[in-house]
């Protein structure tokens, strides 16, 4: 996948630049907002941008795009060698993905260095002044986000072993991803009852959390760590459930 990634590398280019510019519209319709203000709902301009800056860096860390064309390939039985080797279906998946999802870093990072520097000269950025141990508890709220993420759309292409435009649940994973986990918006500008939704699902670690700890906003506490491990054990459960009866309705040629 990363050697694939790489001969498609034009078409990762265009992904980041449409992944970055609902962004830019984001950067100045909050400085329309903040006209006047110096802050709102204890953000100021400079922390707003900075707040999103990271969820830029944590979107293309965590974000999934493989259930359409993995489900195209479940719907058309073509995962027969998988079910017949050692090296699982959802190994696969998950290997090929992890691949490609370094390709697209490579070429995207450099991409929001260049938005970082563009973004500054118009509109102030908070200074980030993080200690080591900081900089670990993200990189591990950014391995269980994509873990997160991936087990969320791995749950789609599972489905489609049932509901053959199972894919189309894409779309509404996007919106609940950036809805629910504080990517559209931070947490304190939410609707009450998207509040109340947010502090039930595991969605929060993947943008809110993260970010507004690094940020210096949010204090970390042991039982928020247990709930984020019963989280993915629980979701770890589901998808080896979801692929044991999957199996169960799987044919193909001949099968």
């Amino acid at each position: 996948m990363f050697i694939r990634s790489l001969q498609f590398r034009t078409e990762l280019v265009i992904y980041v630049l449409l992944d970055i510019l609902p962004f830019f519209v984001l950067f100045f319709v909050w400085q329309a907002a903040f006209s006047g203000k110096t802050e709102i709902n204890s953000f100021t301009l400079p922390q707003i941008t900075q707040y999103y800056f990271l969820v830029m860096i944590i979107e293309r860390v965590t974000s999934t795009y493989f259930e359409n064309w993995r489900a195209t390939e479940i719907r058309e039985g073509k995962i027969d060698y998988f079910l017949t080797r050692p090296f699982s279906y959802i190994n696969d998946v998950f290997s090929k993905d992890v691949g490609g999802k370094l390709v697209s870093l490579a070429i995207s990072l450099p991409g929001l260095a260049v938005a970082f520097f563009l973004i500054s000269l118009v509109l102030p950025v908070a200074p980030l002044s993080v200690a080591p141990h900081q900089i670990f508890i993200f990189i591990f709220f950014m391995i269980t986000g994509y873990l997160i993420q991936f087990m969320i759309a791995l749950w789609i292409v599972l489905l489609t072993f049932w509901f053959e435009g199972s894919s189309g649940l894409e779309h509404f994973k996007w919106i609940s991803v950036s809805l629910f986990s504080g990517a559209m918006i931070p947490t304190t500008f939410m609707p009450t009852w998207i509040q109340s939704v947010y502090q039930f699902l595991p969605l929060k670690y993947i943008f809110a959390v993260p970010i507004t700890y690094l940020q210096g906003t949010l204090s970390l506490t042991p039982g928020m760590f247990l709930e984020l491990a019963i989280a993915l054990l629980c979701m770890f459960g589901i998808t080896r459930v979801f692929w044991h009866y999957a199996l169960y309705q799987y044919s193909s040629a001949g099968g």
